[in-house]
């Protein structure tokens, strides 16, 4: 009951996440390609291309970690995980699980903090743009949060259902 909410909901914020992550992309390559056309054929420029990119950039990635997660597309060692089975492999499947969780969930606090604190101050970009550097903030701990959610569902599903089977591509 509880499980399949949270699973479910994690599900739900991981698709938002890559929507949001295919969505960025396409707007880095249209940004990309605007740039080079300004540049090239009217000897101008939007001025902001390498900022507004590089923020993207950043909030496409946290935004598709937990799909990637979720998707178990993720970088995985999984040798000492070839020689257990049972118990020990849920065992050291929540134990690694447990431990990103606790190193995101401490990025994820001070981000917030950071994400007030710019709020708060109206602190903003030091670019031609002058963007609100909360902005960015937020993209990225909305990308924790997803994959939070999405570590917790894990946690979960292991304890219910076991470690599912490495599926290595190529083999």
């Amino acid at each position: 009951m509880l499980s399949r909410a949270v699973i479910r909901i994690s599900e739900i914020c991981s698709g938002a996440g890559i929507a949001v992550s295919a969505a960025l992309l396409v707007y880095i390559v249209v940004h990309i390609i605007l740039e080079i056309i300004l540049r090239n054929f009217f000897a101008s420029s939007t001025n902001s291309m390498g900022e507004y990119v590089g923020y993207a950039t950043g909030a496409m990635a946290f935004l598709a970690m937990g799909h990637t997660f979720m998707s178990r597309k993720h970088v995985r060692v999984s040798l000492l995980r070839r020689f257990l089975r049972g118990r020990a492999a849920i065992a050291v499947e929540l134990f690694c699980v447990a431990t990103t969780f606790a190193m995101f969930a401490f990025m994820a606090r001070y981000i917030w903090l950071i994400l007030v604190r710019d709020f708060l101050r109206g602190s903003v970009s030091p670019g031609l743009t002058a963007t609100p550097t909360w902005y960015i903030a937020a993209a990225i701990f909305a990308g924790l949060v997803i994959f939070l959610i999405q570590l917790v569902a894990s946690a979960l599903d292991t304890v219910i259902h076991g470690v599912p089977e490495e599926h290595i591509e190529g083999e």
